[in-house]
């Protein structure tokens, strides 16, 4: 093995120290079948067992293995063509990253606190941030008990963060962004994501990071600053501000809006991509300015049943909305992942835009389908008019 899958190695296996592990990500040229494996010990019928989770899009494979067994598999394991490894030991946290060329990246951190080990054999499953876990941010904004235990009036703000972090995770292409990564986070609220965002960048990936939170409230703003700086996060900073009004310089890696009311979803995603950021992620709100458009205009006859029923005609109003924004990413060289964010038990506004920068592969196709969608339903998506292109009789005249 390598000197750095020896240092992983070592560590996982240090029966006094070793807390858990996620491996992540896919070296750039590799296939693999797994998105995430996390190890941890477990306690089975009174002995130390490793514990290895194996996660792909729809399942999570779980395999407990005791003594040389566990050394195999692991070893078996560390020959995956994973790209981003996270250690933690009671006293440190180990990230190691690999390079486009392969070249292991190692940042080693000190704990604040020191971590225990859990061998508890049942435990909640499928998530970045575990109950139980020194997370100073999530202190810091009243989700989290000075024991580690969430609160229970913020579980589900909770499932929030995991569900964003987990999207976030699953961009192969962040890990190898180069550094100080810059992301802006429009419309930020209470900025719960935000602060999540950096935790995970910095912490997690430990890469260098200057996340930036943009909101028209002004005391939201000042709240969230004085959080950052109690938490001595010097790269993660507030500022008041309308988001198509808002300069960059220079442009940001990834940018984020969600649920960003109407309008303020398309000039992110505007803004996004004149930037040529290599990641926007949305998760809409509401959908007025198409709404509006939609009943000012006579439906096709083929949606007359529809049409006749104000909640469907809202809801196909919605998904018209993000398809034509979907089909303006892709013909903006964006290879777009259309996701549910969390559970419609949550909140009925639950869909996710995931678009990551790939070239203008499928950009042609984009065109025709934006142009037969436009022209079927005689309607001119909000963010066409805000990139300044118009509707095209002939797709091969696209901008």
């Amino acid at each position: 093995m390598t000197d750095y899958q020896n240092t992983i190695r070592d560590a996982i296996l240090d029966e006094t120290n070793f807390v858990r592990a996620t491996f992540s990500g896919r070296q750039r040229g590799k296939e693999i079948r797994w998105e995430r494996l996390e190890l941890r010990p477990v306690e089975v019928k009174g002995q130390r067992h490793l514990q290895f989770s194996f996660f792909d899009a729809k399942q999570n494979i779980v395999k407990n293995y005791l003594g040389e067994t566990a050394v195999t598999e692991l070893t078996a394991a560390l020959d995956l063509p994973f790209r981003n490894f996270h250690i933690i030991s009671q006293n440190e946290t180990l990230q190691i990253n690999l390079s486009k060329k392969g070249k292991p990246i190692i940042n080693r951190q000190a704990t604040a606190k020191p971590q225990a080990v859990d061998l508890a054999h049942d435990r909640s499953k499928n998530t970045i941030l575990s109950e139980g876990e020194d997370i100073p941010f999530l202190k810091v904004m009243g989700v989290m008990r000075a024991d580690g235990r969430i609160k229970a009036d913020h579980r589900s703000k909770f499932q929030q963060i995991n569900a964003f972090l987990k999207i976030l995770a699953e961009v192969d292409e962040i890990a190898t962004l180069p550094e100080p990564v810059r992301m802006i986070d429009f419309g930020c609220g209470n900025a719960y994501l935000t602060f999540a965002a950096y935790h995970y960048l910095v912490n997690i990936l430990g890469k260098q990071a200057k996340v930036v939170g943009v909101d028209g409230q002004e005391k939201l703003i000042a709240r969230n600053q004085s959080r950052a700086e109690e938490l001595g996060w010097a790269g993660l900073t507030f500022e008041q501000g309308l988001i198509i009004d808002y300069k960059a310089v220079p442009p940001p890696n990834i940018v984020v809006a969600l649920h960003a009311c109407d309008t303020a979803t398309d000039d992110t995603l505007a803004q996004g991509i004149r930037w040529q950021s290599e990641v926007i992620i949305a998760a809409p709100c509401c959908h007025h300015h198409l709404q509006v458009q939609l009943k000012e205009r006579p439906s096709p006859p083929e949606f007359d049943a529809v049409m006749r029923y104000g909640l469907l005609h809202e809801r196909l109003g919605d998904i018209l909305t993000d398809a034509f924004r979907a089909a303006i990413l892709r013909m903006n060289g964006y290879q777009v992942t259309v996701l549910q964010f969390i559970s419609p038990d949550h909140t009925p506004k639950n869909l996710l835009l995931r678009a990551v920068k790939k070239g203008d592969e499928g950009g042609e196709t984009a065109v025709a389908e934006y142009t037969q969608l436009q022209q079927y339903w005689q309607v001119k998506p909000y963010l066409s008019q805000l990139l300044a292109f118009t509707e095209i009789e002939n797709p091969d005249t696209a901008i």
